[in-house]
């Protein structure tokens, strides 16, 4: 996930809207995306707390360990991919496309594997929860709001729009449908990442006790 956030950075079309805010305050300020990515993941978790009240618990906060090497990786990448050139258009939707991808992939594992979600994706959940509302409906609400922040931010402070552009826009379209894809074209490679827990908790009940 960070290699797609660095590549949709070096591509220039815009970021996921996940990233947007970040990538529009690194255009703004002297700190880097990855940095940026740091601290906007802190605030998402107090926005966590804000919605989830007494729910909130250890397990949010530890989000910031993911957080703080998804910053860190994005930053590595940055400078790892800083060979790649751009001749023409085509070339940059091109990596925007494979840096599509490469989120896709990594929100699937990060989804399925049933673990430690990032602050980016937990602040969904947190408000799902507290609105009780499905998380699917509240991420394309969540997304929304960050790209909206992004787009005003960028001309607040720079009167013009940075930051955010198709390559955004096509992320928001393309990077929750191949999720799907991967989850229905894969089945085998799903239940793996789910790991074995509804399968031994079946064998578990049919164990007779002596």
């Amino acid at each position: 996930m960070s290699a797609s956030v660095a590549l949709s950075k070096i591509a220039l079309l815009g970021t996921s809207p996940i990233s947007s805010v970040p990538n529009v305050l690194s255009e703004i300020t002297t700190l880097t995306i990855g940095q940026w990515t740091i601290v906007y993941m802190i605030l998402l978790i107090g926005l966590e707390a804000v919605a989830l009240g007494r729910r909130f618990s250890w397990i949010n906060v530890i989000q910031l360990i993911p957080s703080l090497f998804f910053g860190i990786m994005i930053d590595w990448f940055v400078q790892f991919f800083s060979f790649i050139k751009l001749p023409n258009y085509w070339v940059q939707i091109g990596l925007t496309l494979i840096s599509i991808i490469l989120l896709a992939i990594g929100v699937f594992f990060e989804v399925n594997s049933r673990t430690l979600m990032m602050a980016g994706e937990g602040v969904t959940a947190a408000f799902a929860i507290a609105k009780r509302m499905s998380f699917s409906r509240m991420k394309v609400r969540a997304d929304l709001t960050m790209v909206i922040a992004a787009v005003i931010i960028s001309l607040l402070f720079s009167h013009q729009l940075i930051g955010v552009r198709e390559g955004t826009v096509l992320s928001a379209l393309l990077s929750g449908r191949i999720v799907g894809l991967i989850e229905n074209r894969l089945p085998k490679l799903t239940k793996w990442v789910r790991g074995s827990d509804e399968d031994d908790r079946a064998k578990t009940a049919e164990t007779p006790v002596n």
